[in-house]
């Protein structure tokens, strides 16, 4: 185990994955310092889904009670026909017993809250937008435009959550095209408590399969329900952001997938296009700069593993930082994740083609496939992303 005690690392983006890598190197020792373009830190987005594979991690770094505290736990996961009929399903017990946590659903400010209260949001530094980061020797920089001009921040290392948009990868990779256009955008909604409970949300992740379009829900834990809708469209089309625009689309769905829409005001409405990492990136480092969650593997929402991801990479790059020098840590994390999330965006891309076919007979054999396809044969996709275990992640004591 390596000792911590003065190293120094700068977080770029304070979202989920930047949040969860901050605590998870401070468990370890590490001093730590978040920098965020927004200037103020609130809520924001819609609803996550954190599935099993990421509730162990982040019962690793001790956020285990806080998290299930505030979050849903679902019964289950399950796939419908835009008229009802049920394809797929699989138990949260199953889950349980089989990959060691559960199913849940919350809030992405919940998820949000939980990490900065574990942090301390005296460590996150708004209003800085970072133009670019280097590697010098043994040490590593970033340049920040912040509310009183250029800001140079020094430090052992630099981590680089900042977002499927980074401008920190695009430096460091310049040859790489970037997020690819997955061909459909997406639709995000929450519904007030009480219309959720006069409609009745079922406790499941639930999502039904149309043609060209597909509709998701599930309750968040705080009365709430989310939604989400994909909707096969050209990239940077114009649409118009009200809900009753939605709900004439998909007024001929089964209940309750149009009193959802209806009951969502138009302030709770999301949306944007989906875009990925189709072309992986060569590595998940540069230097002392080491990319992590959507900066370095974003992938569709098709698998729901985009937050998870994230949080395996932040405790997956503590753990390799608490036992190795820095250089020798980063090469171990790049070995750790790049095979692991680089698959799994590729199979997120995969699923999200074949899930969002317009074509009438495409979409009846997928329904049909799906319906007979052996469990054994269902859960295997399933075991593969939520099987992972994380990595021990001991706190790094001073002189060790």
């Amino acid at each position: 185990m390596v000792s911590s005690n003065s190293r120094r690392a700068v977080v770029v983006g304070a979202g989920i994955g930047g949040l969860t890598a901050a605590v998870a190197l401070r468990r370890t020792g590490w001093h730590v310092e978040v920098v965020e373009r927004a200037a103020a830190l609130g809520e924001v987005g819609a609803a996550v889904s954190i599935a099993p594979n990421a509730v162990k991690a982040l019962r690793a770094i001790g956020l285990g009670p806080a998290f299930t505290a505030a979050a849903c736990a679902l019964d289950g996961l399950e796939s419908r026909t835009r008229g009802g009929r049920r394809i797929t399903g699989v138990d949260a017990a199953l889950l349980r017993d089989r990959y060691g946590a559960g199913l849940y659903n919350t809030h992405r400010a919940a998820l949000h809250a939980s990490l900065l209260d574990a942090l301390g949001e005296d460590a996150v530094r708004t209003g800085c937008a970072a133009t670019g980061a280097e590697t010098i020797g043994d040490r590593a920089a970033v340049a920040l435009d912040g509310p009183d001009g250029p800001v140079r921040l020094e430090a052992d290392l630099v981590v680089a959550a900042d977002g499927v948009r980074s401008r920190l990868r695009a430096d460091h990779f310049p040859a790489h095209p970037g997020p690819a256009y997955a061909g459909y955008t997406v639709w995000r909604g929450l519904v007030p408590a009480d219309a959720a409970a006069r409609i009745g949300v079922p406790s499941l992740m639930s999502e039904t399969w149309g043609r060209g379009s597909r509709f998701g829900h599930a309750p968040i834990g705080d009365g709430r329900a989310y939604w989400y809708a994909f909707e096969t469209a050209p990239a940077g089309a114009e649409h118009e952001h009200r809900a009753a625009a939605l709900v004439a689309r998909f007024a001929d769905w089964h209940h309750p997938v149009p009193s959802l829409i209806a009951a969502t005001p138009d302030e709770a409405l999301l949306r944007g296009d989906v875009y990925y990492m189709d072309e992986p990136l060569p590595s998940f480092t540069a230097g002392r700069i080491a990319f992590l969650g959507d900066a370095a593997h974003a992938v569709t929402p098709d698998i729901g593993q985009g937050a998870c991801l994230a949080i395996e990479d932040a405790v997956v790059l503590a753990a390799a930082l608490a036992a190795a020098p820095v250089p020798d840590a980063l090469r171990a994390y790049d070995a750790a994740r790049r095979p692991r999330t680089q698959e799994l965006a590729r199979q997120s891309g995969r699923i999200g083609r074949m899930l969002m076919n317009p074509n009438r007979i495409a979409a009846g054999l997928r329904d049909a496939s799906a319906a007979v396809l052996p469990a054994s044969v269902a859960m295997k996709t399933i075991a593969d992303i939520y099987e992972w275990t994380p990595p021990p992640l001991a706190p790094v004591e001073a002189g060790v």
